[in-house]
């Protein structure tokens, strides 16, 4: 397991085999063809910021499932929850696709119950996937699996949207995103073949039988956990902001359609593959909390950027939409391996489902609440607008707000502690001058005409 893409070779390639489907099984049923189908119907930002919500909402479940994960077994027990929530799938398929006699008022209802039942199953099989995965993954190659696992998903997730864009640019009626939701629940089916194949892990007698009353105060308590569930609940404050309100301001301030939407996912997913590729082994050696720090300082350009788009200071042009989707790809690639690689490592062996139940659940109220928040101030700054040569309006005020939380943020994270990591500082140092010159040595050193 000397590379991350020995990783692949392993027994671990089933694990990814299982990501690649299941991610894209949840974009289509929870990702922007979700919000573009509802946005279809006529719903309000409140209601989109409803959907986006549910998925983290729904994570509360983990605190009672908890408790059952090692009891069942990982792989018993998180097999059973993706089996119900694939069923779920199925039905909003059924009521989005088929021709029935009701109004859209009424399909929102229904498909927002079904998407309740889905991420309620999600929930509680989330409480086991992570403890498991941690278990069977070696801590000194954390960062690559999860860099590859990224690239893996992510890669995947990039035909998704091609074909999508392609679909949705050839049909215009709501009933038309039954296929799209037809395919996730294929999609589903496939990951569940994978994930039946990923080894499962032992589990010892005592934490089997469990019956011991679950101290979640003193988990809390536990400093290190504490400092880093409060870190990343502000940013995903930032983070549910950004991701909610790009899809009102782009359609309705710059006009995009539906198939624009997905070309401009395209652009940022490619960078992101291409960041997680890169930045497996970098952030084995440099640590989780320097790789935080430079992502969020990355989000800052990124937001501030569509600030001033909003603003009419740039213009919407290939120039600034490649710029602006560059830095999304970055800071989130760097984002999501650089906290969960730093979660493992927090998290004590003792009491691992319980540790990342209280974790997630944490920090998926903030991720749940926030968009509803922002959904809800969306709507009440329509009518905000003045200025000429530089606007201020909503957009522009909820950017500069997002950009302001990171201040917070990275005070939260200067206080957390980790072994063995480098400080922002030598980071930005290796990136700008070591790392190239390192190529250009090695280059240089085959010196392939010689």
């Amino acid at each position: 397991m000397g590379s991350g893409f020995g990783l692949a070779r392993g027994p671990l390639l089933n694990a990814f085999l299982f990501q690649v489907f299941n991610t894209s099984s949840f974009y289509l049923i929870m990702g922007l063809p979700m919000m573009l189908y509802f946005k279809k119907l006529g719903a309000s930002a409140t209601v989109l910021g409803v959907v986006a919500a549910l998925g983290a909402l729904m994570n509360i479940f983990q605190i009672p499932a908890a408790r059952f994960v090692e009891r069942i077994g990982y792989r018993t027990f998180v097999l059973r929850g993706w089996a119900s929530r694939s069923l779920m799938i199925g039905g909003v398929a059924l009521v989005v696709g088929l021709p029935l006699p009701v109004d859209g008022a009424t399909r929102q209802i229904l498909v927002l119950f079904l998407l309740f039942l889905f991420n309620i199953a999600r929930g509680i099989s989330l409480s086991g996937y992570l403890p498991w995965i941690s278990a069977i993954v070696p801590e000194s190659v954390r960062g690559r699996f999860l860099t590859i696992d990224q690239a893996a998903s992510q890669s995947a997730l990039l035909l998704t949207v091609a074909l999508s864009a392609g679909y949705l640019q050839m049909v215009d009626s709501p009933t038309a995103f039954g296929a799209l939701f037809a395919a996730s629940l294929v999609l589903a089916g496939l990951s569940l073949v994978y994930l039946k194949k990923i080894p499962d892990a032992p589990v010892s007698p005592a934490a089997r039988e469990g019956g011991e009353e679950v101290p979640w105060k003193a988990m809390m308590q536990h400093r290190p956990f504490l400092k880093l569930v409060i870190f990343h609940s502000i940013m995903m404050l930032a983070l549910s902001g950004g991701g909610l309100i790009f899809i009102p301001f782009a359609r309705d301030q710059l006009g995009c359609s539906d198939s624009k939407f997905m070309i401009l996912h395209l652009i940022w997913g490619s960078v992101f593959v291409l960041t997680s590729l890169a930045t497996g082994k970098m952030l084995d050696r440099v640590g989780s909390r320097p790789v935080l720090g430079l992502s969020a300082f990355i989000f800052g350009i990124h937001w501030l950027g569509w600030g001033a788009v909003a603003a009419h200071l740039l213009p919407f042009q290939w120039g600034p939409i490649l710029f602006q989707q560059a830095t999304a790809g970055i800071g989130l690639a760097l984002y999501n391996s650089a906290h969960m690689r730093l979660l493992m490592a927090t998290v004590p062996a003792m009491g691992r489902s319980h540790f990342f139940a209280l974790f997630s659940v944490a920090a998926s109220l903030v991720a749940g609440l926030a968009p509803l928040g922002w959904g809800l101030l969306t709507d009440a700054l329509q009518a905000v607008k003045f200025g000429t040569v530089f606007e201020v309006n909503r957009f522009v005020i909820l950017y500069g707000t997002i950009t302001l939380i990171l201040i917070p943020a990275m005070m939260a994270l200067r206080k957390i502690q980790e072994e063995r990591a480098s400080t922002t500082e030598e980071l930005l140092r290796e990136l700008v001058l070591e790392s190239p010159w390192r190529s250009i040595t090695r280059w240089w050193n085959r010196r392939p005409f010689a």
